[in-house]
């Protein structure tokens, strides 16, 4: 999310140590018979707090790996909430880093104390017993909630690795030391704009700056020069902008009345219908179903 080239370190590893752990210790567990899967669950039926007091584990207690998950959490929680305060840009611009993702994190942090005060501080002060209450609608509507929140990350990849910071892009467009004179500007802008409009090979998903200069034979730093020099922008930008000017132009002839939105967008060389929206308000100013609805009235 911070960082547009970043990999994996060996001590990035230490992160699944928890997970083996959880592994190992219930193997046996999942080895049980479904009938004493089935006595647990109904243990936990009648007091929830039954999930903290039955030995499931084979190396530990189910009290310690209670323990352990919310402490980790807890951990994972504040450093998120130390990242995003971090590296939030300043406008209010983008959607995801300014809704989506503290809303996440406070429904994590809330999660956090819901448990803590339930299975930590209650208890100790009080003996009594949390019982489930059935298929309830607040329970749809919480576990819901939830879901919704945690697994839009894998449908929806973008939330994380798609918004730009700030920072980073300006950086990217600072002008470089070197310089093009103004005849290889044009001699770039006018091989550029035949290969586009013959050709059209921003419509591949997979669409990159390297084949881009290997098909105009034109180096690489070429291009971005040409990019910050003369657009202000990179390549991505530049990619985004082709894109959401053909998905305009198969508005306009009325392809809309024959295919889904999603279907142009993707037909225009993005990977989802999230991509194609966030970018098409952002550059056009209106939603693409907004920028149909008002075509089609005209």
């Amino acid at each position: 999310m911070l960082k547009e080239k970043e990999v994996l370190k060996p001590k990035d590893l230490l992160h699944l140590v928890p997970f083996f752990i959880q592994v190992l210790d219930m193997l046996p567990y999942s080895l049980t018979s479904f009938a004493h899967k089935i006595l647990i669950a109904e243990l936990i039926k009648f007091d929830i707090h039954e999930v903290v007091k039955q030995q499931v584990g084979f190396f530990f207690s189910a009290r310690f790996h209670f323990y352990v998950k919310l402490l980790l959490s807890s951990f994972y929680i504040f450093y998120s909430c130390q990242l995003y305060v971090r590296f939030r840009p300043r406008t209010a611009k983008n959607f995801i880093l300014h809704y989506w993702i503290p809303g996440f994190l406070l429904v994590q942090i809330l999660l956090i104390l819901f448990l803590t005060y339930f299975f930590l501080i209650l208890p100790s002060s009080n003996q009594f017993k949390i019982t489930y209450q059935g298929n309830s609608p607040w329970n749809y509507l919480g576990l819901g909630s939830y879901l919704v929140l945690s697994l839009s990350v894998f449908y929806f990849p973008e939330f994380l690795y798609a918004p730009y910071i700030n920072e980073e892009r300006e950086a990217k467009l600072k002008i470089p030391n070197y310089e093009l004179s103004v005849e290889k500007l044009i001699e770039i802008e006018t091989k550029l704009d035949l290969y586009l409009e013959e050709y059209k090979p921003f419509l591949k998903a997979t669409f990159s700056l390297a084949q881009l200069s290997a098909s105009l034979d034109i180096p690489v730093h070429h291009f971005n020069y040409y990019f910050r020099k003369t657009q202000q922008s990179n390549f991505l930008e530049q990619r985004m902008r082709w894109r959401i000017r053909h998905a305009k132009e198969l508005i306009d002839a009325g392809k809309d009345k024959v295919i889904t939105l999603e279907a142009i967008g993707l037909e225009s060389g993005f990977q989802s219908r999230t991509t194609f929206f966030v970018n098409f308000k952002e550059l056009v100013g209106e939603s693409p179903s907004a920028y149909s609805e008002r075509k089609n009235r005209m």
